[in-house]
């Protein structure tokens, strides 16, 4: 790339950020309803071949039937409320159980022409259907323009991996299809980084996994286990991190902010979610789904985030309608807005949100380029 075509890409994405920050900061927060949303997370289905300790969708055993079908899903799309969809994560359950994964993946490159980045959560057990169909999935995200992206849930190595998802073989299963990834990654065909939930079986272990990932230029995600009604968690509450470990688990949180191999963005998520969870303040990180953001459950019921209450079913009703429904929006901000979202841990640095997050990410890189040794109270 010349120097003249560099220059350009810099100031067009500097214009975007600076956009993005000037809407979201003084625009958005005077309208009266929000603006289409941008982001959207899919439930692909809620069958799962892991047996997870801190998780009990599996449990509900085979529910294939309840799946949105490719028509279906593209049916939704179609609806005005997706058209200005730009990231897209899809998961589930397992999204590699569904033999129609690339129908999926169609239907949202079809309907939405906004499309930036499309993201795939797997636990990477089925290494098999991921040397089958990874390929071309990746294939039409790019022929399309979309970066394509994977994250492969990965709580621990070894046994501990394999105790928390209570299948036999787990990281053996996981690490073939890591092979997978790295391959494709090389290529140029892919992104892929790991997402690790830290449980009370874990957390002693899991700077062994930081290691790992490490030697093999790997980037991880942590996030804290939590129950939630949609996880079926009800009965597992041994499996999450007790009160008695909070102080371990803050250090752990609080070194990986320090870590001077982690951006400036992940150091500012750590720190923050270390001093929420210590009770030292409120959220002030943004988060994509406030800003304008949406779930989609595997059966199409709708949701504003994942900790919204359903707001109602597009298989029933227009998504949009559903979506600015009056009452459906006073919920969003009275009690997710003003209640939940204060106190709601924040887990995800995407670029919509560093670009809205812009003057103090400008801080947090300045100082972590002039202070890098400094500790976790300075900040």
């Amino acid at each position: 790339m010349s120097a003249r075509r560099s220059l350009t890409a810099t100031v067009s994405l500097a214009a975007e950020a600076a956009g993005v920050y000037l809407r979201h900061a003084f625009v958005e927060p005077l309208r009266s309803t929000p603006s289409l949303p941008r982001a959207m997370h899919y439930l692909s289905t809620h069958r799962c071949n892991a047996r997870c300790v801190m998780c009990g969708i599996w449990k509900e055993g085979d529910t294939a039937e309840e799946d949105l079908s490719p028509a279906e899903l593209a049916r939704i799309l179609a609806d005005p409320l997706f058209s200005r969809m730009e990231y897209v994560g899809i998961s589930g359950g397992e999204p590699f159980l569904r033999e129609d994964l690339i129908l999926l993946l169609e239907a949202f490159l079809e309907h939405c022409p906004r499309l930036k980045r499309l993201s795939l959560t797997t636990n990477g057990l089925i290494p098999a259907r991921m040397e089958a169909g990874l390929a071309e999935l990746a294939d039409l995200a790019n022929a399309a323009g979309v970066l394509f992206d994977v994250s492969v849930s990965v709580h621990g190595v070894g046994a501990t991996l394999e105790r928390i998802y209570g299948v036999p073989r787990a990281f053996d299963k996981m690490e073939r299809g890591v092979r997978l990834l790295e391959d494709l990654r090389n290529q140029g065909r892919l992104t892929f980084s790991f997402n690790c939930v830290l449980l009370a079986d874990n957390l002693e272990s899991v700077r062994d996994l930081t290691r790992w990932a490490g030697e093999r230029g790997i980037p991880v995600s942590f996030v804290i286990g939590e129950q939630r009604d949609r996880f079926r968690t009800d009965g597992l509450e041994t499996a999450f991190v007790s009160p008695e470990h909070r102080e371990e688990l803050l250090a752990f949180l609080r070194s990986v902010a320090d870590d001077p191999a982690q951006g400036a963005p992940s150091a500012v998520k750590y720190r923050e979610l270390a001093d929420v969870l210590e009770g030292r303040g409120t959220r002030r990180l943004s988060c994509y789904y406030a800003m304008g953001g949406l779930l989609l459950g595997h059966d199409g019921t709708l949701y504003y985030c994942s900790h919204s209450r359903a707001i109602g079913n597009c298989r029933d009703n227009a998504p949009r309608a559903i979506y600015y429904q009056p009452d459906n929006l006073m919920y969003r901000r009275r009690e997710l807005q003003h209640r939940k979202c204060p106190a709601c841990p924040p887990y995800t640095r995407t670029r919509w949100e560093i670009e809205k997050d812009l003057p103090r990410m400008l801080a947090a890189a300045v100082l972590r380029r002039l202070r890098p040794g400094r500790s976790s109270s300075d900040s």
